[in-house]
């Protein structure tokens, strides 16, 4: 036992110094989901190496080091042209965050609100099939060790999640609808992403990041998936309305050079160095937030002229909030596009409907984590929004700070 704790020890510095090999680090990663001791070696470490930092003299770095550091750190983004937009100007005088955090249900509906059958259906499938992946993909899991085989039968063994977002597609949906919003909330948000990757798994192109960006998924579309229907899992729904800070730390571990998908498009992730401290006060709330960044992801992968974007969040820029950007190149055409699905959804077909749907998400969740019932105020104060500054478009929404 000794000898173990003492490889984990040791595993923590080198993943701090970031000279942990790619594989392992992927492996650590895993472990700290439900290791405690995984978890005070990480800041055990992370304390003593800023201690170090505070006290010895300036050094080079090794190439091992350097490239181990930076392989996902790209450098810092100009924010200064977006943060001194008319846009953020009229948010920084004009916001003004509620005394009331959000602590759960809002628009969250009864499954038996839902009135087509096969709907109600692949939604109460989806949640059970994804119940049973969720531990096959956890820090302890031979998956995680890099043996899919178990992951793989238990994953051929069902439809592709694939299926079930074309039957729900399939349906002429009124996003007026509340039980409507809630099962295009769950499935719009984070499940594409999750059938591609769990469909990539399926079909023998398995690997470890694979398996990490699939377990982020299937823990977020679960958590989604509750918040939206009350009485789908209500005892692990009591549990994600108790009171437990979430940091943007967990945003930043799930999205740093992450690879993301929506349906067919892909794209690359770049992180900012993200805030270090609390985002949400439940896993209710964080469901909420989880949601806005992925509907953000899914507006800007199919649009980016480069394959990639860019994501940053920030605590200090707007006084009382966090502020959330997803950023990237994109033309013209593509934004006009993009803008087109923030109006009213007349004229509106094809993928371009799905989107309009994405930014309604959006919306609703505004209204929810706000605690408003004016959307059009939240609009007209920028407190969620879509611009565009030379080629670079930017997708924000501004949150509560916890005080």
């Amino acid at each position: 036992m000794y000898i173990f704790l003492e490889t984990l020890k040791q595993q923590a510095l080198d993943y701090t110094l970031g000279v942990l090999p790619k594989e392992e680090s992927l492996l650590f990663e895993a472990q700290l989901e439900e290791d405690e001791d995984a978890q005070m070696y990480l800041v055990e470490a992370q304390e003593d190496c800023a201690n170090l930092s505070l006290t010895a003299n300036p050094a080079i770095l090794g190439n091992e080091v350097r490239t181990r550091v930076m392989e996902y750190c790209e450098p810092r983004m100009d924010f200064e042209p977006f943060l001194n937009c008319v846009e953020m100007e009229r948010l920084r005088v004009s916001f003004s965050p509620n005394e009331n955090r959000y602590q759960g249900g809002g628009l969250s509906v009864d499954l038996s609100d839902i009135q087509v059958g096969a709907i109600k259906d692949n939604v109460r499938t989806n949640y059970d099939n994804l119940l049973q992946l969720l531990p096959l993909l956890s820090g302890k899991s031979k998956a995680a060790a890099g043996e899919f085989s178990e992951l793989q039968k238990t994953l051929r063994s069902t439809p592709s999640f694939n299926s079930g977002i074309e039957r729900v597609l399939d349906h002429e949906l009124s996003s007026e609808d509340p039980a409507t919003r809630s099962v295009l909330r769950t499935t719009l948000a984070t499940l594409p992403s999750l059938s591609f990757f769990s469909d990539r798994l399926r079909e023998d192109q398995a690997n470890l990041a694979d398996t990490r960006r699939l377990f982020y998924l299937c823990r977020d579309q679960l958590k989604i998936m509750r918040a939206s229907f009350k009485d789908l899992d209500p005892d692990r729904l009591v549990d994600d309305e108790k009171l437990r800070l979430h940091g943007a730390g967990l945003l930043q571990t799930k999205w740093w050079g992450a690879e993301h998908a929506y349906f067919s498009s892909k794209g690359q992730v770049k992180c900012g160095h993200f805030f270090d401290g609390p985002v949400t006060e439940r896993c209710v709330e964080f469901a909420e937030y989880d949601a806005n960044m992925y509907c953000l992801a899914n507006l800007l992968a199919p649009r980016s002229s480069t394959g990639d974007f860019h994501m940053e969040l920030m605590k200090d820029a707007i006084p009382g909030a966090t502020l959330a950007v997803a950023t990237a190149k994109m033309s013209e055409s593509s934004f006009q596009s993009m803008k087109s699905v923030t109006g009213n959804i007349s004229g509106v077909s094809g993928s371009d409907k799905q989107d309009h749907f994405l930014w309604k998400l959006i919306e609703d969740s505004m209204i929810r984590g706000h605690q408003s019932n004016h959307l059009g105020e939240l609009m007209e104060k920028k407190v969620f929004g879509a611009n565009r500054l030379g080629d670079q478009v930017y997708l924000w929404f501004a949150w509560p700070a916890i005080k």
